[in-house]
């Protein structure tokens, strides 16, 4: 087992002989991945699923339709509860707390919530780099989707996005954290991209 800094976590667990300090429970077969816009879910997601051999659900290709239409709200909780029926998945979402109705079937069937929870530097040069690059290349997202110099300089950037919701979104997730009412859950919370990395490749080794 390779040495690495302590994790926080909400869920105490187990000291492992030859770490540092305690190690984060190991994800269970439905995880949500959590966090602000830019701060690497879709990458963590990915990650998971080939690593622990679970389907990987796309939440922005739930929620997006073709030229970046909204999917109508009444939809959205069959689309949700139909990509997370199976006993093995990943979801890159934030639906924690949750307060829309296609939350609560994730939820209800989630045994585990990582929350990457980075700094907002990082989160910013994260994004920042990423949309660049989706410009850029032109990069086809969900349903043909792609990123363009307009919608990245318009009210609707993403950059935006991610600046302003970064404070709400952190508070949220926090109460979340210390909710006991989810105590059912293994929530996992990672505060820098080494202890990202450290727990991913953590559980890829278990």
């Amino acid at each position: 087992m390779p040495s690495f800094a302590p994790l926080s976590v909400c869920r105490m667990s187990p000291r492992i002989p030859g770490s540092q300090g305690d190690v984060s429970p190991s994800p269970g077969k439905r995880i949500l991945v959590v966090g602000t816009s830019g701060c690497g879910k879709t990458t963590v997601a990915k990650r998971l699923a080939e690593e622990l051999g679970l389907e990987y659900v796309c939440n922005d290709e739930l929620i997006w339709g073709p030229q970046w239409s909204e999917v109508p709200r009444a939809e959205r909780p069959v689309r949700f509860e139909a990509a997370t029926r199976g006993p093995r998945w990943v979801l890159d979402g934030n639906l924690v707390p949750p307060k829309d109705p296609e939350d609560f079937p994730v939820l209800d069937r989630a045994d585990t919530v990582v929350w990457l929870d980075l700094p907002r530097h990082v989160v910013m040069g994260q994004v920042t780099w990423r949309t660049a690059r989706r410009v850029v290349t032109r990069e086809p997202l969900w349903h043909g989707n792609v990123e363009s110099l307009r919608t990245t300089l318009s009210r609707d950037s993403i950059l935006l996005w991610a600046w302003t919701s970064y404070t709400r979104r952190k508070q949220r997730m926090t109460q979340f954290f210390s909710d006991p009412e989810w105590t059912h859950l293994t929530r996992i919370r990672l505060t820098s991209r080494r202890q990202v990395n450290a727990w991913l490749d953590a559980v890829s080794i278990r």
